[in-house]
């Protein structure tokens, strides 16, 4: 029999819909703030932000995921991956959430709106929350500006 594995993620609203991403990867959650736009740089970068004397990139999820542009963002979450600091816009942060194995779905097929950016969805109780997957969406963000 499988173990059941339990962790948790960090619950926030993107895109009308709630979305997660692991605790572990969340550094700090802070309030919107000015964004200084960056000449030239991709879609999906809205900018940087002075984050205690470091220059951080925000990404805005909308256009990541779905293309969608928004400005209605009340929080940015900054993430660490592979010791690369950035900055999600999000909606509003719901909270901690603590997840067994067997309530993530990761077998989507068709379902799976977002590729590989989504490690699958949390059935939790009558939610569904989209599990992101950071580091994939970590390579997209720098991969991609390699010219």
């Amino acid at each position: 029999m499988d173990e059941i594995m339990e962790f948790e993620v960090l619950v926030f609203k993107a895109l009308n819909q709630e979305m997660a991403i692991n605790v572990e990867m969340v550094e700090i959650v802070i309030e919107q703030t000015e964004i200084t736009p960056v000449p030239r740089a991709r879609k999906i970068v809205e900018g940087v932000i002075n984050l205690r004397g470091k220059i951080i990139p925000v990404i805005s999820l909308p256009i990541l995921l779905a293309n969608e542009s928004t400005s209605s963002y009340k929080k940015i979450i900054i993430a660490k991956v592979e010791d690369v600091e950035f900055g999600l816009m999000v909606d509003e942060v719901v909270g901690v959430l603590r997840v067994k194995s067997n309530e993530l779905e990761t077998n989507l097929g068709k379902m799976n709106t977002y590729g590989k950016k989504a490690k699958g969805l949390i059935k939790k109780d009558s939610r569904l929350i989209v599990y992101l997957n950071l580091e994939e969406i970590l390579k997209e963000i720098t991969g991609s500006e390699v010219a």
